[in-house]
């Protein structure tokens, strides 16, 4: 014989587990199809290339952009999932560079990323 502190607890859980079966063939019969969202390829997304100059001027995919241009379309909504490279000149400072990718960060929704220097 089960004892009284472990009926109401065994009693709770048959209830659950019974309401939860009687009310699956209703959630079936609904007819809402779950969807999932479609899949992004992370390798199919160009990141934005931003440049910072030895002058201060930003450069988008190798077109200049005012600052305040540049911060618009980083938290538009389209511009979420695509990452963000920055690209600094050889010619600034480490505070310079750090300081552009700290507003870079601040100014968008998505990752931001200091893309290494090339050389030749």
């Amino acid at each position: 014989m089960l004892a009284p502190a472990l009926l109401a607890p065994l009693a709770s859980s048959v209830l659950l587990v019974c309401t939860a079966v009687a009310a699956l063939p209703a959630l079936l019969a609904s007819g809402v199809e779950p969807r999932l969202p479609p899949r992004v390829d992370p390798l199919a997304i160009q990141p934005l290339l931003v440049v910072r100059s030895a002058q201060g001027r930003w450069y988008l995919e190798g077109q200049p952009i005012a600052g305040s241009a540049l911060a618009r379309l980083l938290a538009a909504a389209d511009n979420r999932q695509r990452p963000v490279r920055l690209l600094a000149s050889n010619s600034l400072s480490i505070a310079d560079v750090s300081a552009a990718l700290a507003w870079l960060r601040r100014q968008s929704r998505g990752s931001v990323q200091l893309e290494p220097a090339m050389l030749p």
